[in-house]
């Protein structure tokens, strides 16, 4: 593994070099590149200083002349214009018509209306750079062989005023300025390379030796985090376990609650079987048995349903988030726990609000849920107590408002669909409310409880991605808001609650 490490390192070190040494020479190259090109601008504007007297002289200078006339015309500029720093001397009138050109006469009149630096030099600026030669302008100089020249355009002046009345183009040869330049960018790529491959050489054994004790490290870190791994895959497993546990001591208590519910629609339709045996053929006794016959229906219809509720919220199964309706979650635990005998002598007060927002939820888990918080709101009251069960939309703004809050924390504008329930007991100890959702704290005594359902509902609503919020009445009583984000941004329904 050590030899792969290093040998990556090199390809890519390697690489990363040569191109530093490309950047590193080609901007030394250039910065000189630049310096030697203002001398040699320098020098041939030493030359062009000579022909002051011709950048601001009369109309007549810059008039199209033909025959005899531009023959003196172009002896005239020969004479004082041609030297080894001018290759091709061009003159235009303000229009941009060629009226004189030292290589090809038959340019003269020719406008050139594309040549964007000639349009610079009408503006009164002086224009230097080098030329590829492309532009239309350029014929006669590609025709004689040239690939690049030093270009330079200078405005012509009216004696006396400041007025543009034409411009001059002259094409200098940088031929002595390459054979300067090419010895200059052999040394200074030949010094980069050399000092980059010392710099290299010693990188690269100061890497092999630190990659040996890398590699060991990352070894070491391996094997933890393999074991972190497996601890925590055994850590999930046996929260898995734990929520099942509890699950199933909540369904034990509803199953034992539920033995005095599911007597009485047997005792119903024990009832009926003996009075269906007294039938008579009369159209009166056939209604009265068709009618019994309904009611006998529907007790084993009823408790079908309560039966069938409890082997589901029992059955063990995967996690699937789906689209829920949160009332009706709450009707099916509702319909769990206050079927148990103990809390006959409850009030139960549901406050359901229509047309709320679905929620994405486990619904297993979600129901979980509420039986274990219905479970405690009935515990806790006493007999002939109140318990009221509200269900409403909000927003992330007003999620947290309570005494003591855990799991996720909303944005303010986020959409949210509550679930509270309320109970009439005597409330928890404000020193006790902080440690309310650890595992294995009760404030029962010992035998009634391992502390571990409200634990267990804290782990199952950060799964779902929502807080419980606990607030404390005064005088007495517990509110515990279950909290869940709205599955879509369905507005708040403006009618009035469902109430039972």
């Amino acid at each position: 593994m050590g030899e792969r490490l290093f040998q990556r390192f090199s390809l890519l070190s390697a690489g990363l070099w040569v191109g530093f040494a490309l950047v590193l020479g080609g901007s030394v190259t250039y910065v000189v590149e630049q310096k030697m090109l203002e001398r040699a601008t320098l020098a041939s504007l030493d030359y062009f200083k000579s022909l002051a007297r011709f950048i601001t002289t009369d109309q007549e200078f810059v008039r199209l002349k033909t025959g005899a006339e531009y023959g003196a015309f172009d002896r005239l500029i020969r004479e004082n214009f041609s030297t080894t720093h001018a290759v091709t001397i061009k003159i235009y009138d303000r229009s941009g018509t060629t009226v004189y050109h030292s290589r090809n006469p038959e340019i003269v009149g020719r406008a050139f209306p594309d040549n964007a630096a000639l349009q610079r030099a009408f503006r009164g600026e002086t224009v230097i750079g080098f030329s590829d030669l492309r532009g239309s302008e350029h014929l006669t100089e590609r025709q004689a062989g040239y690939s690049r020249l030093l270009e330079v355009y200078i405005p012509i002046f009216l004696e006396g005023t400041s007025t543009i009345i034409g411009a001059y183009e002259i094409y200098s040869p940088i031929d002595p300025f390459y054979q300067k330049v090419w010895p200059l960018r052999f040394s200074v790529w030949g010094a980069v390379f050399f000092g980059l491959a010392l710099l290299y050489v010693a990188l690269s054994l100061t890497f092999r030796r630190a990659s040996r004790t890398i590699v060991g490290q990352n070894l070491a870190l391996e094997r933890s985090a393999r074991e972190l791994r497996e601890a925590y895959e055994d850590l999930q497993r046996a929260q898995s376990q734990l929520v099942q546990s509890e699950k199933l001591a909540s369904a034990g208590r509803l199953a034992a609650g539920m033995i005095h519910e599911i007597g009485n629609p047997l005792a119903s339709v024990l009832g009926l079987l003996d009075l269906q045996l007294l039938c008579k053929g009369s159209a009166a006794d056939r209604a009265e048995c068709l009618d019994r016959t309904e009611r006998l229906a529907g007790e084993i219809a009823r408790l079908r349903g309560l039966l069938r509720g409890l082997l589901e919220y029992a059955r063990p199964g995967p996690s699937e988030a789906t689209v829920l309706d949160l009332n009706d979650v709450v009707e099916k635990s509702l319909l769990f726990v206050f079927s148990q005998r103990d809390f006959g002598t409850l009030t139960l007060r549901k406050t359901l609000a229509p047309e709320l927002p679905p929620v994405l939820a486990d619904e297993s888990l979600l129901q979980q849920v509420l039986v274990n918080v219905l479970l405690n709101a009935g515990q806790a009251s006493p007999p002939g107590g109140l318990v009221t069960v509200t269900t409403r939309a909000g927003n992330g703004a007003e999620a947290w408002r309570g005494d003591h809050a855990v799991g996720r924390v909303f944005q303010p504008g986020e959409r949210t669909v509550t679930v509270a329930v309320s109970d009439a007991g005597p409330g928890i100890p404000r020193e006790h409310l902080g440690r309310i959702f650890e595992p294995f704290f009760s404030t029962r005594g010992r035998g009634e409880g391992a502390g571990l359902g409200l634990a267990i509902c804290h782990s199952i609503i950060e799964l779902l991605r929502g807080a419980l919020v606990v607030e404390l009445a005064p005088g007495g009583g517990t509110t515990l808001r279950i909290v869940l984000p709205a599955a879509a941004p369905v507005p708040l329904a403006a009618g009035s609650a469902r109430h039972d």
